[in-house]
């Protein structure tokens, strides 16, 4: 592919990497932490370039996707996404705008536009993940030097090689919720909620389907607002509550129904179209693909007060991501 950059494209090139060089002496940092369901402020998003062109007929099950992608048409709609968050007073961060020293690994890695898989972003840093071989190996170093040169420093990350570790989804300053997928091993979630104790309170595990369609935690479950969350139920097969000192079978919806939290059910048609794998922009509001719903549950939410913004999407179906799945949250702030 032949790239031309007019004089323009140079100036735009050279002030950002001056930039970054300047971040980077400086040390400076932006805004982080999404703890609270606040309005969001700022997202890192990677749209996707020539990595595409590995993802053919032969061999695009082995990069997870669904189907060989229309290259031009699933950026196009990246770019689209994109716009509608800025649109929507959204700062967003290109990925490779803050990545120098790991920048030739971004043409390996045609998974890498699924930047939410790789990184929890909380007030005290962001806890990295640990990417499944082969397919999505190594994503995580890119992710931590873009996240380094943006100023956002590292809670917690994975030191082990045999074992992987694909997100967890922060619920407030004490708690982080894991799903034990297909694309987390065990003893690297042990080691994880071990850790991750000593910076939060609680840390709720679900045992999931070993399945593509239950691949991160949030194909099951995600909040809309603090005392409202979708979930797909018959999933979770067992739940415990970790603490400081004890651990206690659970269940989860009682549990979260404590916590002031009402659960709307999703159907098993609406979780393989990804329904619990959505965007909040702020508390009651919510990007999402409008195919993901059936009308009943439109219905019910609207009864809610919950505002759904819609994204139609076509070729972004190849990857079998949601847009949440292409959205890094980096800030988030209650007003």
């Amino acid at each position: 592919m032949k790239m031309i950059i007019n004089q323009k494209g140079v100036l735009d090139m050279g002030c950002q990497i001056e930039k970054l060089k300047e971040e980077k002496k400086t040390g400076s940092s932006i805004a982080y932490g999404c703890d609270e369901l606040g309005r969001l402020k700022s997202v890192l998003v990677h749209t996707p370039g020539d990595e595409l062109t590995l993802v053919n007929e032969s061999n695009y099950e082995h990069w997870l996707y669904d189907e060989v992608p229309d290259i031009s048409g699933y950026v196009e709609e990246h770019r689209q996404y994109q716009e509608l968050m800025e649109s929507n007073g959204v700062r967003v961060y290109e990925l490779s705008d803050y990545v120098d020293e790991n920048r030739e690994l971004i043409r390996k890695m045609p998974n890498l536009t699924f930047l939410h898989d790789t990184a929890v972003i909380s007030r005290k840093g962001a806890l990295l993940s640990k990417m499944r071989p082969p397919a999505r190996e190594n994503e995580e170093i890119v992710v931590k030097e873009a996240l380094n040169n943006l100023g956002i420093p590292i809670l917690n990350e994975f030191d082990g090689c045999e074992g992987f570790f694909e997100g967890c989804l922060l619920l407030s300053k004490d708690t982080i919720f894991v799903a034990d997928t297909e694309r987390h091993t065990y003893p690297f979630i042990r080691e994880f909620i071990s850790n991750i104790l000593n910076e939060f309170e609680e840390v709720i595990y679900a045992r999931i389907p070993k399945a593509r369609r239950y691949m991160h935690p949030d194909t099951v479950f995600n909040r809309i607002r603090e005392d409202l969350a979708l979930a797909y139920l018959p999933a979770f097969e067992e739940t415990c509550l970790f603490t400081e000192n004890s651990s206690e079978r659970i269940d989860f919806k009682a549990y979260m129904q404590e916590k002031g939290m009402e659960i709307v059910p999703v159907s098993d048609s609406e979780q393989s179209r990804l329904a619990c794998s959505f965007v909040p922009l702020e508390s009651g509001t919510i990007f999402h693909y409008d195919i993901a719903l059936d009308r009943d549950t439109r219905k019910n939410l609207a009864g809610e007060g919950v505002e759904i913004i819609p994204f139609h999407p076509e070729a972004l179906l190849a990857g079998g991501g949601s847009l949440r799945c292409h959205t890094l949250r980096l800030c988030r702030r209650k007003k």
